[in-house]
């Protein structure tokens, strides 16, 4: 074996370990140091083992008090079968049920990204792989684990709807859309463009099992709890998404999400302004996103598109719900290797460097929109340099 060959195996090597090892640092310093949206989901789980309403705030926060010591900005606004799976963890001690829940997402995302892989046929392999995957890992999992977020959980729904389809799973694809539907406000665009792009091609049964299952949960959910939609309808329900709360009656301050709107806010932009800019940004979004979506036969590529426009466009997101975004950063390095122009790629590259250092610099968490900002610039520079007739067909 020669040197360069033997230098290699050593450099891949590092790159792996550094990816693991540091994968493991960031979870448990999150665990130890971090931590804030698991105690809902436990506290929400309670709730309903109780025979309660998890909708139901001042309820939710009564547990919130009693199980984690404090009650919080922890209303429960995700669809009724997410806490059912947390049901298993909530017969534990908090923090005992808080080391499974971080374990659980960390292993889930070093397989997750390596499914992308597979997903993409990636050419990438040894250090170059295991660097992207670090970079991945800091980009858009170190910030989930400290929040405890579900951003995790639905890159690998994505994910298993996205494998399900190209191994003509098609039963398994209706089952990840209709888990997707946990976090709606994050998922609910991609959900609609993926049952278009089924229409398109005459595939029912993602859209029956999808149908079928989601029906089903939620009928199976009233029975459960009674009167589990009442409070929707009560004033105030959605006010935890805009204002940071201490229990039900106390608004503490103003919530800054990572949107446009926030954005342009920090930048001293009037709402009035900020707000017709989001309306026009939006519609031009839904525009893109339609011609794509219509001209185009690959999943993939609607499914990149989709995320893009509904992460630039959503009234209502943050940053810890970014993990869905690395399909679109790995969907751009794979296309970028088929790139015509050398000084297009160089452009790509500082692109991503300039993304790498947003968690350095950002604040507030609306900073981070720059990342949206950093990968339509990127995916707008890797599509017009791109030698489409070299790409997979699948990228398309």
């Amino acid at each position: 074996m020669d040197k360069k060959t033997t230098l290699i195996k050593q450099l891949d090597f590092a790159a792996l370990s550094a990816w693991l090892i540091a994968s493991i640092v960031m979870a448990v310093m999150a665990l130890l140091l971090f931590g804030q949206d698991f105690r809902g989901y436990y506290a929400a789980a309670r709730v309903i083992i109780e025979g309660g309403n998890p909708y139901d705030y001042r309820t939710l926060a009564s547990v919130l008090l009693a199980t984690t010591g404090a009650m919080g900005n922890n209303p429960y606004y995700y669809a009724p079968f997410f806490a059912w799976f947390i049901i298993p963890l909530a017969w534990l001690p908090f923090n005992i049920a808080r080391i499974f829940w971080m374990l659980f997402n960390l292993i889930l995302w070093n397989y997750s990204l390596l499914q992308l892989s597979n997903l993409l046929k990636w050419s990438q392999t040894g250090w170059r792989k295991w660097f992207l995957y670090l970079f991945a890992t800091f980009l858009f999992a170190w910030i989930t684990w400290r929040y405890e977020q579900t951003g995790i959980i639905l890159f690998a729904l994505l994910l298993g709807v996205l494998l399900a389809l190209q191994n003509k799973k098609y039963i398994w694809a209706g089952v990840w859309l209709t888990l997707l539907l946990i976090k709606p406000n994050i998922t609910l665009i991609p959900i609609i463009i993926i049952v278009f792009w089924l229409i398109r091609h005459r595939n029912w049964q993602p859209i029956v099992s999808m149908g079928i299952l989601t029906i089903g949960l939620l009928v199976l959910a009233s029975i459960i709890t009674p009167n589990l939609y009442h409070p929707f309808f009560e004033t105030g329900f959605g006010q935890g998404l805009f204002s940071t709360l201490d229990g039900p009656d106390s608004i503490v301050a103003i919530r800054v999400n990572t949107t446009l709107y926030d954005w342009l806010t920090m930048f001293q932009v009037s709402r009035e302004v900020a707000r017709a800019i989001s309306a026009i940004v939006f519609l031009i979004g839904l525009i893109i996103l339609g011609v794509v979506t219509w001209k185009s036969d690959s999943v993939i590529l609607i499914v990149a598109s989709a995320l893009l426009v509904n992460f630039a466009i959503t009234p209502y997101a943050l940053q810890y719900d970014y993990p869905l975004l690395t399909l679109v950063l790995f969907w751009n390095i794979a296309i970028a290797q088929y790139g015509k122009n050398n000084g297009l790629r160089y452009i790509g590259t500082g692109v991503i460097f300039f993304i790498a250092s947003i968690p350095f610099w950002e604040r507030p968490i609306s900073d981070g929109y720059w990342i949206i900002i950093g990968l339509i610039g990127l995916t707008i520079c890797n599509w017009y340099n791109a030698d489409k007739s070299k790409i997979q067909s699948s990228l398309l």
